[in-house]
């Protein structure tokens, strides 16, 4: 199918921006406004979207997909299973290079503010990238972008959650040093861990306040 991406990137940014509510239906012909676009691409930027898995189907509408404690559940349950075999393939596969980089994005990292959750997230973001990238497989990196991009639509981080943010240090250094001696079994046992930690913490996000998650 071919796609205008102009409508599909735009579209999909402003969904994991919050600029689109998830009580607001999207229309053709209120995208084509929106958007400057005929209805053509608008339609297969909606259908793509559905696909991605962020937006649902209430009717005959569509809308942005809203956030339930299942959904958490099963983002971050799929999450753990391909991350931990992302991070072991990693530290089979690794090339000396995805070693170095690996390194040094995660030095980079000890140097930001715990308060900054937009800059801790993205760094976060480009540590996973990075794991996924050594692990030299396609079809994991695919899956994992699905599901990362699922987890953008979330505005809070669990990042600067209290006491997290060092957790998450300390669990980097072990997961950078385990791909980098190649221990397989450790790294995949790390990486799940984390994922694991990164779940409790959203689910008491959600409870606490399930409107602003």
């Amino acid at each position: 199918m071919a796609i205008d991406k102009s409508v599909y990137s735009r579209l999909r940014e402003d969904i994991l921006s919050s600029a689109v509510s998830p009580d607001e239906t999207l229309t053709e012909v209120k995208l084509t406004q929106r958007y400057g676009a005929s209805r053509t691409p608008v339609r297969e930027a909606l259908q793509r979207l559905e696909q991605d898995g962020l937006l649902e189907r209430r009717g005959k509408a569509l809308a942005v997909r809203t956030h339930t404690a299942e959904e958490i559940v099963d983002i971050y349950e799929s999450r753990i299973v391909l991350e931990e075999a992302a991070a072991s393939k990693a530290a089979r596969k690794r090339t000396d290079l995805d070693v170095r980089m690996l390194r040094a994005k995660f030095e980079s990292m000890l140097d930001l503010d715990p308060t900054e959750g937009q800059s801790l997230a993205e760094a976060n973001r480009q540590y996973h990238t990075l794991i996924w990238a050594a692990a030299h497989s396609p079809s994991l990196v695919r899956l994992l972008t699905g599901l990362d991009q699922q987890v953008r639509r979330y505005t809070l981080t669990t990042l600067t959650y209290p006491g997290r943010w060092p957790a998450v240090l300390a669990d980097y250094e072990a997961l950078t040093a385990a791909i980098e001696k190649g221990d397989a079994q450790a790294a995949g046992t790390i990486a799940a861990r984390h994922m694991n930690e990164a779940l409790e913490i959203r689910l008491k996000m959600y409870a606490a306040d399930p409107d602003h998650l």
